[in-house]
């Protein structure tokens, strides 16, 4: 499967915390089995809802 990368500063070794194999840690605690790569692309989607709730929120604030 292709990998998925959020920026080019994460595709160069970017230090985040939150990794996909502690995603898949993480879940299959609460009983969810997820690939690596299915990790990935969690975690690319929650960047994004992330990024999206910031600029929201930023946006308000100006107003």
């Amino acid at each position: 499967m292709e990998k998925f990368y959020y920026s080019e500063n994460e595709q160069e070794g970017n230090n985040r915390k939150l990794t996909p194999e502690k995603v898949v840690s993480i879940l299959e605690k609460h009983g969810t089995k997820v690939s690596i790569e299915e990790a990935e692309i969690i975690l690319l989607f929650m960047r994004k809802v992330a990024d999206v709730a910031v600029n929201q929120y930023l946006s308000v604030k100006k107003d």
